[in-house]
């Protein structure tokens, strides 16, 4: 409905200066709209390429872990063990009720946005683990003991000035989803996704393998191996005392948990050519070399996904296609 003081009122502009001015600002509105599409105008909107992934039952890497922290931190207790199972699929239900979401168990965009929650200095708990974690996976080295101390900081912003946002050591909504987007935790099919440190770690798995007289498909074994239980990551942290690339766990004698984080000694642990474990490995397998990926690594791993790194596979080769050149490590 059009009201007389449309018309007639004293909100109608004056023709003798206002017609003027909204045509300026048309003209503005034009000029704006030319200089954004050849990018002379930058805008104040996170980096295009910063988007929350969509985790659910199967997901694993450092994105589940984050996820479960922050779980934890609203009040519903979630092993941080990166595997997104049945435990942490009720967790995300729960929440979404709660915030009045739809409680289909995926941790997506909406879900994750309204878990995180915005992190400065001298915060601690759960949710600062999970910001710690994010920043491990891009390359920072932080103990995940959920205090936003100095180191956490100046993690953040160094993470900030990468990605072009405000360099202000806060963790608020952008710097979130920039860390958690384009995740280099979780690498998608081909060798081209992996960061530098997941192809350093995955030379040193060739290259122990080499040394050991290990034939290829144990490497890919291997590789298929570190991808589902640590994305490539040698990570301080995983279900109960679970470490390093393979999630060896000290209290099932896989060795002390400074061999375990050592990436040479934790690929001689699988392979089984280590000295500081008596656990078996690949080589102890019989018959490994005609068992399917998820088979042999399941026979060494013994773990509660079973199923879970045939998924691996395709990507582990092409890693091999790309690092099989790494030199042997005796």
């Amino acid at each position: 409905m059009i009201h007389s003081r449309d018309i007639h009122g004293s909100s109608a502009p004056s023709r003798g200066r206002s017609l003027p001015r909204l045509l300026l600002a048309a003209l503005t509105g034009l000029l704006t709209t030319a200089l954004l599409s050849v990018g002379l105008v930058a805008t104040s909107t996170a980096p295009a390429s910063a988007a929350y992934p969509v985790l659910q039952v199967g997901s694993s890497g450092a994105d589940v872990v984050a996820v479960q922290y922050l779980l934890t931190d609203r009040g519903l207790s979630t092993a941080a063990d990166g595997q997104y199972g049945s435990g942490t699929e009720a967790a995300v239900s729960a929440f979404q009720s709660s915030r009045g979401l739809t409680a289909d168990g995926m941790a997506g965009p909406q879900t994750i946005g309204a878990l995180v929650r915005t992190l400065r200095q001298g915060d601690s708990g759960p949710a600062v683990q999970a910001l710690q974690v994010e920043l491990n996976k891009r390359g920072a080295s932080l103990a995940t003991d959920g205090a936003f101390g100095p180191a956490t900081d100046s993690a953040v912003r160094s993470f900030q000035s990468s990605r072009g946002l405000s360099v202000d050591g806060v963790a608020g909504p952008n710097t979130w989803e920039s860390l958690f987007g384009g995740s280099t935790g979780t690498p998608g099919t081909s060798y081209d996704s992996l960061s530098d440190e997941q192809r350093q770690n995955a030379r040193t798995i060739i290259g122990v393998g080499k040394g050991a007289g290990v034939p290829e498909y144990g490497w890919v074994i291997a590789l298929a191996t570190a991808m589902q239980e640590s994305t490539l990551i040698n990570i301080d942290y995983g279900d109960r005392d679970s470490v390093g690339l393979f999630q060896q766990r000290p209290s099932q004698g896989w060795g002390t948990v400074a061999q375990c984080t050592d990436p040479v000694l934790a690929s001689q642990a699988f392979y089984g050519v280590a000295t500081h474990t008596p656990n078996p490995g690949l080589l102890d397998i019989s018959g490994w070399q005609s068992m399917t990926v998820t088979q042999a690594a399941q026979a060494v791993q013994r773990s509660a996904y079973p199923d879970a790194y045939a998924k691996w596979e395709s990507l582990a080769r092409d890693i091999v296609a790309h690092e099989g050149g790494a030199p042997a490590i005796s």
